[in-house]
């Protein structure tokens, strides 16, 4: 393993995303102008498919290869989308100077030399700028992974159940659960022991966000955080799933009737109008899932009064499991195609001799222009 596949391989990661959140977004879209547009679990559960499908497009790739390399696949059935590039402008679809389009062409190529080699200033430049941000964002997380324990640590445990433990503490204002190797966590403010409907409305939520698996891709997301700190498409699918997980735990909160509609709405406001009170120096710390946000944003306070109105909107039976297998597989087939796709062709094509006389007759041309004699 090189430095070289290391860092093509982390673009193609990048470019996937990027892929992945363009189709979930048409996805998104879509489910929010059909009958699912209340369905924030189906919702979850696929935008969570999407990006397992990006973790897994390494395997994908590999697998294609390997039964290419072996004879069980055709190599020439996905076709490089930089060969299909190539094709186009040898048949004339567009004009373009040879060397211009080899430039362009080559582009990926020549960037991830100058970066893995330190060859150019930009090369430099990019390196050490993605070094110093990864290592910035993994020791924020490293810090707060440090006070959350120590948060922990010093809490008072309420009850246990099951390898869960029920906490209470004196330095949050917002529940949040977070979870260990071993065990997991609900973290509650102690004033919340003056209002019992408000205790259990805060557990029942926290309980939900574990039966949903949300702590364990909460963590996950905020440890692949430092890797693609750059990267909009990550922010969005982080903001995605931050928003879609706490309205679908509203919903089968509800759903099981143990409260009231207006007393859940109650227990949200309650929260957060405490937590702003205290300013921000108590907020909650990642990787953890809060009850409610308590930053003093538009983004939170749109994001709140958007989780007010969908519980008190009308609720409609939620669709089966197979109603997310049939959005799942089809974007899973996009994204894996795509990841084939971004792959280089890896040999000397007759196309790419074609292109490679063609520049050559140029440069020489040009000499023999600027030099006659």
């Amino acid at each position: 393993m090189t430095a070289n596949s290391v860092f093509n391989a982390y673009l193609d990661a990048n470019i996937m995303l990027v892929l992945a959140a363009c189709l979930w977004a048409l996805t998104r879209y879509a489910l929010c102008h059909s009958s699912l547009r209340h369905a924030f679990s189906l919702q979850l559960q696929v935008v969570y498919g999407v990006m397992l499908a990006v973790v897994f497009t390494p395997v994908v790739v590999g697998f294609y290869s390997l039964l290419s390399q072996i004879g069980l696949w055709r190599s020439d059935l996905v076709p490089s989308l930089s060969d299909v590039a190539l094709a186009q402008y040898l048949s004339g679809r567009f004009e373009m100077a040879p060397t211009t389009f080899e430039t362009l062409w080559m582009w990926r190529t020549v960037f991830t030399q100058d970066v893995t080699t330190l060859g150019s200033p930009l090369g430099m430049a990019v390196a050490g700028l993605g070094i110093a941000g990864i290592a910035v964002f993994a020791l924020r997380l490293l810090a707060n992974v440090v006070r959350v324990s120590r948060l922990i640590g010093q809490s008072y445990v309420l009850r246990r159940i099951n390898g869960i433990d029920i906490r209470l503490s004196d330095k949050v204002t917002v529940p949040f659960s977070t979870r260990a190797w071993r065990r997991r966590y609900i973290v509650l403010p102690s004033a919340l022991l003056s209002d019992a409907d408000d205790l259990r409305i805060a557990v029942s939520h926290e309980l939900q966000h574990m039966r949903q698996g949300d702590l364990g891709w909460e963590i996950a997301l905020e440890a692949l955080r430092p890797l693609f700190f750059w990267n909009p498409a990550f922010a969005y699918f982080k903001r995605e799933v931050d928003e879609l997980r706490e309205l679908a735990c509203d919903q089968q909160v509800l759903l099981r009737r143990r409260f009231g509609v207006g007393a859940y709405c109650d227990c949200l406001l309650r929260v957060c109008r405490d937590a702003l009170g205290q300013g921000t120096r108590r907020q909650v710390l990642m990787p953890s899932v809060p009850l409610v946000s308590s930053e003093r944003n538009r983004r939170a306070a749109r994001f709140l009064k958007r989780r007010v109105v969908s519980m008190t909107s009308q609720r409609r039976p939620l669709p089966g499991r197979w109603v997310t297998g049939l959005l799942v597989v089809p974007l899973l087939a996009v994204i894996s195609v795509g990841a084939i796709a971004s792959q280089g062709s890896g040999d000397w094509s007759q196309d790419r001799l074609m292109l490679s006389t063609i520049v050559n007759l140029e440069r020489l041309d040009q000499r023999t222009l600027a030099n006659p004699y």
